[in-house]
């Protein structure tokens, strides 16, 4: 899988920051969180054809530098072998070979290799990033982890394959041999991973995916510039055996997620006697990698529930959901079987990552809903309806209680009380609908009224 940006200059290509969708190889791959890796399926390929071949902006020892960069032979090809449920078509693949009884390791890197010594452990033999090239690949920010599918296929049992990503500072950092960095003072954090062989040379290809977090290193730097990522087909410089090989496909950076509910605009909702709902908007703010493309699962969902009347969430109930990697607002609908409470919450959950958030920090009343026929056998009278500047309201029961809603649900009118009657001044309401709310010594009564 690759996204193709042939507008950037290639140095500016090494990122695809934030939502990101392929076209290329007639498929669609998922939007991923944050800064990832240009080329992260290795679908994409420079030289084809020929020894220098290469995946786009990852490279290997044909394009090394160094005194020795002449000795070089290759060792990476493009494979048509994929990881399970991949859709790209392809993979990169790495081998080792065997020069004058020494293992040269295969070596795949996103800066690049340099080749300054006759002995593989030498000192100036490291993969390093060079700015302001094709050799570096740019990140602005703190992953928390790196997936990758591999398989590696070698003759003894002990080997151990290598991956390392470091992220680093302002310089043309070095990944050295014997495991050090250069400028050690730019180092912000590392990935490593050192893993056995996932099936024996000449076995079918058994792949593996492989989560690596970061440890980060705050106090020598957090000036977050680039990240430098290695794979090599064993751990130890001429380590290994002649054809040991390892198979890359789907890389991503990981960014933890996070879910949390926006502001309820509104806490008092009233049914009307003819409405069946009512609606609410739920805003939520997520981040973070949801659906993460080479895990293959379904599209994420964000859920929107309602509490009972007394603010638990033991048996929710769904309000709305959408399906989304991103922020929005879930248009959500309380059913009229909702019972008449003052204790009512909302709250997101979310089904890839499985979240849940705060909920709205504010008690939600809702009134109307369930029984709403019951309603009319009250004796609450309400006259004039329609009504013009006064209307008066009687009952048999003593009244508590009465307020009066905007249909959109803003209270316009509250008053307690302690009678029978009430008449209520409406010359500064504006003409339209109303639904007005009146809690007696026996029930709650909601009807509609009109002002002209």
């Amino acid at each position: 899988m690759n996204f193709f940006i042939n507008y950037l200059p290639r140095n500016k290509r090494a990122f695809v920051t934030l939502l990101l969708t392929a076209f290329a190889f007639g498929f669609t791959a998922k939007a991923q969180y944050g800064d990832q890796f240009y080329n992260y399926g290795f679908e994409e390929w420079v030289n084809e054809g020929s020894s220098t071949v290469e995946p786009a902006h990852w490279h290997s020892f044909m394009s090394a530098s160094g005194s020795f960069s002449f000795l070089m032979s290759q060792q990476i090809n493009y494979s048509n072998e994929t990881r399970p449920g991949s859709e790209g078509s392809r993979s990169a693949r790495i081998y080792s070979k065997s020069i004058v009884g020494i293992t040269a390791n295969g070596n795949m890197t996103t800066g690049r290799i340099n080749a300054g010594s006759m002995s593989a452990a030498g000192s100036e033999n490291y993969n390093y990033t060079q700015r302001n090239s094709d050799y570096c690949t740019p990140i602005s920010s703190l992953p928390d982890s790196l997936a990758v599918w591999v398989c590696f296929r070698a003759a003894n049992s002990n080997s151990q394959a290598s991956i390392m990503a470091t992220i680093h500072g302002d310089a043309d950092f070095q990944q050295l041999g014997d495991g050090g960095f250069y400028p050690a003072n730019m180092l912000c954090a590392t990935a490593n991973k050192e893993y056995s062989r996932t099936c024996a040379s000449g076995e079918s290809l058994v792949w593996k995916r492989i989560t690596i977090p970061f440890t980060a290193y705050p106090e020598v730097c957090t000036d977050y510039r680039y990240i430098l990522t290695t794979f090599t087909t064993n751990k130890t410089p001429g380590g290994g055996s002649e054809n040991d090989e390892v198979y890359v496909d789907d890389i991503v950076l990981i960014y933890n997620p996070s879910l949390n509910l926006g502001d309820i605009a509104q806490t008092e909702f009233v049914f009307s006697p003819d409405e069946t709902s009512v609606n609410v908007d739920i805003p939520f703010t997520l981040t973070g990698s949801m659906s993460t493309y080479n895990l293959n699962v379904a599209d994420n969902e964000v859920i929107a529930q309602l509490s009972d009347a007394n603010g638990n969430f033991d048996n929710p109930i769904e309000l709305g959901r959408v399906t989304t990697n991103e922020s929005g607002v879930i248009h959500g609908v309380i059913p009229y079987t909702v019972e008449d409470g003052d204790g009512y919450r909302i709250r997101v959950v979310s089904t890839n990552y499985p979240m849940t958030s705060q909920d709205n920090g504010m008690d939600i009343s809702i009134y109307g809903g369930t029984g709403v026929d019951a309603y009319y056998a009250t004796c609450v009278n309400i006259y004039p309806n329609p009504a013009g500047d006064f209307i008066k309201v009687t009952s048999n029961n003593i009244i508590r209680e009465i307020n009066i809603f905007s249909i959109d649900g803003r209270m316009m009118y509250s008053n307690n009380m302690n009678d029978n009657e009430k008449m209520i001044d409406l010359s500064s309401f504006n003409k339209g609908t109303y639904i007005i709310r009146m809690i007696t010594d026996e029930d709650v009564v909601v009807r509609k009224i009109m002002i002209n």
